[in-house]
């Protein structure tokens, strides 16, 4: 009897393990963007700058070369933006739609510029955009405002470091091959003073 009741709860056992399984199996969703670049890689093209753009060099590529794309909200669009710019704000970037138009100019071999009130608003998109594989995505460095409620668009000057890193890597590398060599501290002198010899006790009893 106890045989077949141990038995029993192996065989249950089993076929709960193989239902959860199962489950598992069918409730397994792909996650629907993949990342295809690593944090390395990105990082790399940040240091290399390549990938943003001044109005002189929009004004440089022919109309069919590129896409222009504001990433600012709906509001700001509607307000004034750079010709032919087409409208997704950030928040939506990954929607479907999005996804379909930037698949669309990646497969045709256009570029990608973005574009918002100024270069750190587009920055997150691109970081995401280069990420998922868009190799073509662009920043475009310029910050937009308004005038006498007329839109503006002008280049925006990127800030040079206050402490330049390339002088003082080399300068600290330097510092390591130069041998450090430690200065001795002069001995102390130590003198010896001797002691008084006690007094024999005087007189007597």
């Amino acid at each position: 009897m106890k045989e077949l009741e141990r038995t029993k709860r192996i065989s249950i056992s089993a076929v709960l393990f193989l239902l959860i399984i199962l489950i598992g199996f069918l409730t397994f969703k792909k996650p629907q963007y993949v990342f295809e670049k690593n944090s390395a890689s990105t990082l790399e093209k940040i240091i290399k700058k390549d990938y943003i753009l001044s109005l002189n060099d929009l004004d440089k590529l022919e109309a069919s070369q590129y896409a222009v794309i504001d990433i600012r909200s709906n509001y700001e669009y509607e307000k004034g933006h750079l010709k032919d710019a087409v409208n997704i704000s950030a928040h939506d970037i990954f929607s479907k739609s999005s996804i379909e138009l930037l698949d669309e100019l990646k497969a045709n071999g256009q570029t990608i510029i973005l574009y918002g009130e100024h270069p750190d608003n587009a920055n997150s998109a691109w970081m995401l955009l280069y990420q998922m594989g868009y190799d073509n995505a662009k920043i475009l460095c310029v910050e937009t405002g308004y005038k006498d409620k007329t839109f503006q668009i002008n280049d925006y000057p990127l800030e040079k470091p206050r402490v330049n890193f390339a002088q003082f890597m080399d300068s600290a590398k330097s510092a390591k091959s130069k041998k450090i060599v430690k200065k001795e501290k002069p001995k102390k002198k130590v003198i010896t003073v001797p002691k008084k010899k006690k007094r024999a006790p005087e007189g007597g009893c």
